[in-house]
């Protein structure tokens, strides 16, 4: 098999809320889908959830958009791709670092693909091409975006009517205005709901740090934090100093990233996305050092797409060790709305059928590759020109 073609299309969904967390300066929802082609008239697909002010800690990752990502691929990835054997992914990785360093959204876009073709041309989800599933249906946490305290509340509410009781709170970073939003969904969710805060990198000092943490934790009942600060030592100060679960976001991009925070102890849980990792392969190896050092793991994303999605959830099913509930999306597609907040992000999605959810959770697609088609209808509909 030889790959014969690439294609980028930007679209753009339509959202459900004005979601957003500290450092989001663009609206979710605009990102690049790939098609590959081959001579046997197999297609994958790809999806590029890349957000420009979206990038790790102290710069050492940037962010990309979906114009950033056009560019690469009709500039350096298509030619190169064109007359190879997808079946050579491994192969590839390493000459695409050499060809262009960073950017790993676009690599995960087009290695996604590529996972896509050889499932389709081999019969097999690309859960069994990464190992086996070791679960069929995968937990979902919500994300509340930032909002003032009972307008978050009223979202927590609905999503905990929608059966999804864990839940992420983006948090300004200032301690009063977290407390006082954790609070507020805590007394109208009540006990029931795990949640946690999502603090992307907001508190400037550690002894800040952990002082707000510990007040939400007495006052809020959260059960774990996701990144208060910005690098490695001071996140290990934190976790050090702290007895509920750290979650590291910002600061694990590779598997050097997730090595450097076992040795350092720098986190207790490692949020992992395929696409801040490149790809599939390179989250495996992230999951594979966290489950030796004995650490938990959650998928997380940028809120994708239903192509991006489909991704996550063989990830997730794949990942060995403990794996959290992930801030994964419930692609909805309009009219055939499976939850009325819970998981939802878009009103409609590119995809010709929801994956499907059920008591908090989605299930894995079983079907070859990733298990999706692309509603060509809907592509032209939310393109953007």
């Amino acid at each position: 098999m030889k790959i014969t073609g690439v294609e980028t299309t930007i679209i753009e969904l339509p959202g459900r809320s004005s979601y957003t967390w500290r450092s989001l300066q663009v609206p979710i929802g605009r990102y690049i889908i790939v098609e590959v082609r081959t001579d046997e008239g197999i297609v994958g697909l790809g999806e590029a959830p890349a957000i420009l002010s979206w990038g790790g800690e102290h710069g050492r990752y940037f962010g990309e958009d979906p114009e950033i990502v056009s560019y690469l691929v009709e500039r350096y990835f298509a030619e190169a791709l064109k007359g190879a054997d997808p079946f050579a992914l491994r192969s590839m990785l390493p000459q695409w670092d050499i060809d262009v360093r960073g950017y790993p959204y676009t690599k995960a876009m087009l290695e996604s693909a590529l996972f896509d073709i050889m499932g389709q041309a081999l019969g097999v989800p690309v859960c069994q091409l990464l190992g086996g599933a070791l679960r069929d249906e995968i937990r979902l946490c919500h994300s509340v975006g930032i909002a003032p305290p009972t307008e978050a509340a009223k979202e927590a509410a609905q999503v905990f009517e929608d059966g999804i009781t864990w839940m992420q709170i983006k948090v300004p970073g200032e301690p009063a205005e977290d407390l006082a939003i954790l609070k507020e969904i805590r007394r109208v969710v009540g006990d029931e709901a795990v949640i946690f805060p999502d603090i992307n990198r907001g508190y400037r000092e550690v002894k800040t740090a952990i002082a707000s943490v510990r007040a939400m934790r007495d006052e809020a009942g959260i059960c774990a934090v996701e990144q208060p600060v910005e690098g490695a030592a001071a996140m290990a100060a934190v976790t050090a100093a702290l007895d509920i679960p750290v979650i590291v976001d910002e600061g694990c991009w590779s598997p050097q990233d997730a090595m450097e925070i076992v040795q350092r102890g720098a986190a207790d849980v490692l949020s992992i996305y395929f696409t801040k990792a490149g790809g599939l392969i390179r989250s495996m190896e992230i999951g594979a050092i966290g489950r030796a050092a004995g650490l938990a793991m959650n998928v997380n994303g940028s809120l994708e797409g239903g192509v991006g999605n489909a991704a996550n959830l063989h990830l997730s099913a794949a990942l060995e060790g403990t794996v959290l509930p992930g801030v994964i999306t419930v692609n909805t597609l309009a009219g055939r709305e499976q939850t009325k907040v819970g998981g939802v992000f878009y009103t409609d999605d590119i995809i010709t059928e929801p994956f499907v959810y059920a008591d908090g959770c989605l299930k894995v697609p079983n079907k070859p590759g990733l298990g999706i088609t692309l509603d060509r209808e809907k592509v032209e509909k939310y393109r953007v020109n």
